[in-house]
């Protein structure tokens, strides 16, 4: 008796890990939103649960013959928590939503770079100062997109996945500081115009292509 439940138990184990096994895959993307790594896993043929995280960095320095030196950084992070519904099993066609932790944002600062002379006064770029602009979104963005290439089915190995679709982030939150004789530059009303006129990046755009790896 001892020893049936013991092969019982082993033939259950093995069978509820190769199904275990079966359901989950892992894909390695490059996107509009940076280097993007994402867990899948299956509930059925035609749903796929998934979460990822996403990352890339951009700085640029930008001098020549302005006024000012301009520096430049863009951070895109982001945590996501999507679905994907397939309606043709076999063609690995599918519709995906979900949302996002949306923690992109961009830096920028302004430094002028020559005097000023105003009225017999000599203003030098100490005397100015700097104009720091920070441009964040909402942390909350839903998504949605289609896109072809199933991570969880058929055979284990590897895999092709790509897909368009959008995140709407809201409109952009715009944070200016400034020190010297610009500090009046940061005034509340030069960041709403800002925002006004940054109202159509209210939608994100993304692109992704990757492999994918079925366990």
């Amino acid at each position: 008796m001892k020893k049936n439940s013991l092969l019982f138990i082993l033939f259950f184990g093995l069978a509820f890990s190769n199904i275990f096994a079966q359901e989950w895959a892992t894909a390695v993307k490059v996107s509009t939103l940076g280097g993007n790594v994402e867990v899948y896993r299956s509930f059925g043929d035609q749903f796929n649960a998934h979460v990822g995280f996403s990352y890339f960095t951009l700085d640029q320095d930008i001098t020549g013959e302005e006024d000012y030196d301009a520096t430049f950084s863009v951070g895109l992070m982001s945590i996501s928590a999507l679905g994907d519904y397939f309606p043709f099993e076999s063609s690995g066609f599918r519709l995906t939503a979900g949302v996002f932790i949306n923690l992109n944002q961009i830096d920028a600062t302004l430094t002028p770079k020559d005097e000023y002379t105003v009225g017999g006064d000599v203003y030098t770029p100490d005397d100015l100062g700097t104009l720091d602009a920070n441009i964040s979104f909402n942390k909350i963005a839903p998504y949605i997109g289609l896109g072809f290439g199933n991570p969880t089915g058929g055979d284990s190995g590897l895999g092709f996945t790509f897909e368009i679709g959008t995140i709407y982030q809201g409109g952009s939150i715009v944070d200016l500081t400034a020190t010297g004789l610009l500090e009046p530059s940061a005034a509340q009303d030069q960041e709403q115009k800002f925002e006004e006129n940054l109202s159509w990046f209210k939608w994100y755009p993304v692109v992704s292509l990757g492999l994918t790896y079925k366990f």
